[in-house]
């Protein structure tokens, strides 16, 4: 099989290039602290590598570029050899520093790129052993567990002697389909918009207006063209033909436009469409002082 050591054409960071979050350089940072490679078909590496910097076996895991969920897994290496955890290899550059253990592989990756006080190894494997865990005996370790494994977590790590450890709950409290913490926290990311709706927001940028307009008749973008370059070119004034303004000819269809504008604009501050922090957003009313989009009644940011 044909893989390269380290790709950015992988499924993997595929899925990440559709978060705003997740830039150019925040990418970059995140090959530079676990090698991430890639098959032939795409399919995403997630090199372990041990403490003295070689790779002892790659996780090879085929996931949907678009919602990433994972299909499938397999190992690089198949003839059963020692395998480490990964992101090992972090563990002398940061040797204060608290880690945070979790299952697998893309949860530790893509945590790694928020701002959190920890160095993110993952186990790479269901079933965990305590032997698994010596290399951070000493350390100060908190754990997630996925959703519905806190129990199995807690006592495997009590046989680990020597292990100061946090088992973090977090996520058997919380609701809907999310079961890692990465999980979790990408389903509160914005979404990177497509090609239409950015259009739709320059729109918006130059017409606030039109956002109100696009809610109030439910209308939708369904496809970008390019600018054609002769309708660009200025015409004369005898080629301009003077017709009379279209006059409403419903009062009540003005009136509900009106009404939706205002209520387009939430927040328990009337003026709060004249405030500068915040803007229609394709998505809804979005406040650059709270750095969330706000329902209504909900955006009071003091101002």
């Amino acid at each position: 099989m044909k893989t390269e050591i380290t790709s950015f054409s992988s499924s993997f960071f595929e899925y990440l290039c559709g978060f705003v979050w997740f830039d150019q350089d925040k990418l970059e940072a995140l090959m530079k602290r676990y090698p991430i490679g890639a098959t032939e078909e795409g399919e995403s590496i997630f090199w372990h590598i041990n403490a003295e910097n070689k790779i002892t076996n790659g996780h090879i895991i085929t996931m949907d570029n678009e919602i990433g969920k994972v299909y499938d897994d397999s190992w690089y290496y198949q003839d059963g050899r020692p395998t480490c955890m990964f992101g090992e290899h972090l563990l002398g550059a940061f040797p204060s520093q608290t880690v945070a253990l979790v299952t697998d592989e893309l949860t530790a990756a893509v945590m790694s790129c928020f701002p959190t006080p920890y160095v993110w190894l993952a186990t790479g494997k269901e079933q965990t052993t305590p032997t698994d865990l010596f290399p951070l005996v000493g350390k100060t370790v908190v754990v997630f567990p996925n959703k519905g494994e806190y129990n199995k977590w807690q006592e495997m790590l009590q046989a680990v002697p020597n292990l100061q450890f946090h088992l973090s709950d977090v996520m058997e409290n919380v609701q809907g389909d999310c079961h890692t913490i990465a999980q979790m926290v990408l389903s509160q990311q914005h979404l990177r918009p497509t090609e239409e709706e950015a259009a739709l927001m320059r729109m918006e940028d130059a017409n606030p207006n039109i956002a109100l307009l696009v809610k109030a008749l439910n209308l939708e973008v369904v496809g970008v063209s390019s600018i054609d370059e002769d309708a660009m070119k200025p015409i004369s004034k005898s080629e301009v033909k003077s017709e009379p303004p279209p006059q409403i000819e419903d009062d009540e269809a003005m009136k509900s436009f009106l009404m939706a504008q205002e209520k387009r604009w939430h927040g328990r501050n009337p003026e709060c469409h004249k405030c500068s922090r915040s803007h229609e957003g394709i998505n809804g009313t979005y406040c650059d002082e709270l750095h969330q989009y706000v329902e209504y009644g909900k955006g009071d940011c003091g101002r």
